[in-house]
């Protein structure tokens, strides 16, 4: 789908028309299970710590929301396929490499059909009184395999990501337009490498290259709040963030710990692509009985701005999710995701807020061809 607002957002922002070897990655942020099981609708309905991935114009809520640790855990599979990992747990203490090894005959099976792995993150934050500030660190593993595991390339990504952020609400008569802008410091390691030599304990790790380096993003957002109605807009990774990456082995890296000296240039420009969200959400003003059952409805468009040959499908922009919370304390969320149904739960219990979500992404331009199902669960203690 090609928009006629692409063109003169690059002509604004800078970016970089003409740029040989150049390579976009996946968007920066922690994994919510509250938006994902929504259909990953972000920019109007993040409120708290997920506002500081999301939308900084959150940031002016007058409750500030103060997260002490949140701590999640995904895993890159479908509820079916871990059924089948799950029944092979008499095989587990063996060898994965065992000609009798069940989960290795399961995994084959699998990883022709889908991206096989997970990834987990700790966070923290503050928002609220119109400042947003946050610390997330990420580790995402991934396999992918033309005919088994064994074929399978790996790759593996960590990111430590702060988040410092302002927000200004202002009384335009008809409600509320919240103004909000966030910098984004990251540093950034990924590499690949055949799943034989990620198995062998015996191999060098300087026979494999890791990327790592710093990026710094910028993030704008408005939100125009108006009885039940919120309305926003985000521009995310403003001109796509660059990465000054260099190479390393993967044995420097880890003997680094993550910082590692020396290393050598990359012809490659690796960028973050800017993205672009416009949203709404709806939740009715039920007086009295909000506080026994309040739903809401919300809807996104995310528009990554990369090339025309990388552009996606309509679909793959399209976010819709609804929520029902009762008495405050239990959530039931729905939604579509890039044309993917999604699920989840949520539960509050004094301070402590559990999260569960059932959802898929679409990894290409277009819906149904690279899906890549998931399951996400979080944990958080929140004030």
């Amino acid at each position: 789908m090609k928009l006629p607002l692409i063109p003169l957002l690059y002509v604004l922002i800078g970016f970089p028309l003409v740029a040989l070897d150049q390579t976009f990655l996946e968007a920066v942020a922690p994994v919510s299970p509250v938006l994902k099981a929504q259909g990953g609708v972000s920019t109007a309905n993040a409120e708290g710590f997920d506002a500081l991935f999301a939308n900084p114009a959150a940031f002016t809520a007058v409750r500030p929301s103060i997260t002490l640790l949140d701590l999640e855990t995904t895993a890159h599979v479908s509820f079916s396929a871990l059924k089948s990992i799950l029944e092979t747990r008499d095989s587990w203490g063996k060898d994965l490499l065992d000609k009798d090894s069940r989960l290795l005959s399961t995994l084959n099976d699998l990883i022709p059909l889908m991206p096989l792995g997970g990834e987990a993150s700790a966070r923290m934050g503050w928002v609220g009184n119109n400042l947003g500030v946050g610390l997330a660190v990420q580790g995402r593993v991934s396999a992918k395999g033309l005919n088994n595991l064994l074929d399978s390339t790996v790759t593996m990504d960590q990111t430590t990501m702060g988040v410092i952020g302002m927000g200004w609400p202002l009384d335009v008569g008809l409600g509320t337009l919240n103004i909000g802008g966030a910098l984004r410091p990251m540093q950034k390691a990924f590499g690949t490498a055949p799943f034989t030599l990620v198995k062998d304990e015996t191999t060098n790790m300087s026979a494999y290259d890791v990327l790592s380096g710093f990026g710094l993003a910028w993030d704008l957002g408005l939100r125009w709040d108006y009885s039940g109605f919120k309305t926003g807009l985000t521009v995310k990774d403003i001109g796509s963030t660059k990465l000054s990456l260099k190479k390393y082995t993967g044995k420097q890296w880890v003997d680094a710990l993550s910082l590692p000296s020396g290393g050598s240039s990359v012809s490659t420009l690796y960028l973050v692509p800017m993205t672009i969200g416009l949203g709404s959400t709806w939740s009715p003003d039920l007086g009295s009985l909000a506080a026994i059952v309040q739903p809401s409805l919300s809807f996104d468009l995310q528009i990554p701005i990369k090339d025309e040959n990388n552009q996606p499908s309509f679909w793959t922009m399209t976010h819709l999710g609804t929520e029902v919370q009762f008495l405050r304390l239990l959530s039931v969320r729905a939604g579509l995701n890039q044309g993917y149904v999604t699920f989840g739960l949520g539960a509050k219990l004094f301070i402590v807020d559990f999260n569960l979500a059932i959802y898929s992404d679409e990894l290409s331009r277009y819906s149904g061809v690279n899906r890549r199902p998931a399951m996400s669960f979080s944990w958080a203690l929140r004030l």
